[in-house]
């Protein structure tokens, strides 16, 4: 079983916490101007103030707080699992409130998915410090990503990032049955924690531990099918249509594909043909996968799973369909724990948010204009580029980490051969 070195803390329980708070309120502050009228930064820029998660998504009658139990939460469009926790939280609060005869309006009820985020990212911190050993600078860092604090509260995504850590983390601990439990629930909410589930059966394929791996399969399957079954038997359609929807998705804009037809081949004149651009993505995608797959089973040195992990979710990323600043959210945790190189982590970070920022800019001015009178690199195109140029390095660092096996001793490798 893989085990982490243990009796290393990097930071205490209240330290996290605070931690934790401190970068949500930061994170509300940056949304404080969308709330003035007036100023109407909603109109201006969209990007920075729409969200998933809106307050006031709950019903105030306690009568009907748990209907939406297994079918999404009160309003019925929250992830499954978030729906249970805000059914039962807004259930008991409601309940009390009537007791007590406090008088609750829309505008005074407490908005708990927005209280239970901010605790999942004291959880991610929590996780994060607890793999990082004697670095409490690790969840330091982490807490304050821009990124995250820029978008990481505004989906559910943070939820589903959670579970995943907390897979890593029970893995690396030498338990692949809970590791399978929390990527059960985390399926619930987005499928990315599922490459979770693919980096153990790497792991197991080097080991040759392959019990580890439908110990681990069988648990999230099980989880998954007791939280997701009731939906997909009484909303079977509903599901069927989002299940759909994430296997027939199109080539979207801002992906490598797109980058490429739009800013590199004008210049390089090879254009790729937009009528198999699905398949082409799917097709490479597999083709990094099984790569990934070679550098874990033919690395020199033990790797860590938070290193497979890294690799999965940067080819997804990379060669995938679809981008959002939220993919940089799922990396944030997985970098600082296989890299720990700040200088390398703001740069990153500056250049999503930089391409993030072009594409949200109101106008349309700056940002599409070439940056230089003789030139035609506007500023979207050089950050477009830019961020594909960081995830290749990532990737090329984490497999040479991997070669050289001193960063995974420091995370976590398997227990049989420390």
């Amino acid at each position: 079983m893989p085990e982490a070195k243990k009796g290393r803390r990097g930071a205490n329980g209240l330290v996290v916490f605070v931690i934790g708070i401190l970068a949500v309120l930061l994170s509300f502050l940056l949304r404080v101007p969308c709330r003035v009228p007036e100023w109407d930064v909603a109109g201006r820029f969209p990007g920075l103030c729409s969200a998933q998660v809106d307050p006031g998504d709950l019903s105030i009658t306690p009568g009907t707080m748990l209907e939406g139990f297994f079918t999404g939460g009160p309003s019925g469009d929250q992830p499954i699992v978030v729906g249970m926790f805000t059914s039962v939280l807004g259930w008991m609060t409601t309940g009390l409130a009537q007791a007590f005869n406090l008088d609750l309006s829309s505008n005074t009820v407490l908005d708990l998915t927005v209280v239970l985020t901010a605790m999942v990212w004291v959880v991610v911190i929590a996780t994060v410090a607890g793999l990082s050993g004697k670095q409490p600078s690790d969840p330091v860092v982490m807490a304050f990503a821009p990124t995250v604090l820029l978008v990481g509260f505004t989906s559910w995504d943070l939820w589903a990032v959670m579970f995943m850590m907390l897979a890593v983390a029970s893995y690396i601990r030498g338990s692949p049955g809970i590791a399978g439990f929390w990527i059960g629930l985390g399926a619930t909410v987005n499928f990315l924690p599922v490459l979770a589930l693919v980096a153990i059966l790497f792991m197991a394929a080097r080991y040759r531990y392959i019990g580890d791996f439908f110990v681990a399969l069988l648990s999230s399957a099980i989880f998954f099918a007791a939280v997701n079954g009731p939906f997909m038997v009484t909303e079977f359609g509903r599901w069927r249509e989002q299940f759909s929807e994430l296997m027939t998705e199109s080539v979207q804009n801002s992906t490598l594909w797109d980058v490429w037809n739009s800013v590199v081949a004008p210049r390089a004149g090879l254009e790729l043909n937009t009528g198999s651009l699905e398949t082409l993505s799917l097709f490479v995608v597999l083709l990094a996968v099984v790569v990934v797959l070679l550098v874990t089973v033919l690395a020199g040195k033990d790797p860590s799973i938070v290193q497979v992990l890294l690799l999965l979710l940067i080819v997804y990323i990379l060669f995938g369909r679809e981008w959002s600043l939220l993919q940089s959210v799922w990396m944030v945790p997985l970098v600082v724990l296989a890299r720990r190189s700040w200088i390398e982590f703001f740069v990153w970070q500056a250049v999503e948010i930089g391409y993030w920022a072009t594409l949200n800019a109101p106008g349309g001015s700056w940002e599409t204009q070439p940056l230089f009178p003789q030139g035609s690199w506007t500023p979207q195109d050089i950050l477009a580029v830019a961020r594909f140029l960081v995830l290749i390095w990532f990737l090329v660092v984490v497999i040479i980490d991997i070669q050289r096996g001193k960063r995974a001793l420091l995370i976590g490798v398997h227990a049989r051969n420390m």
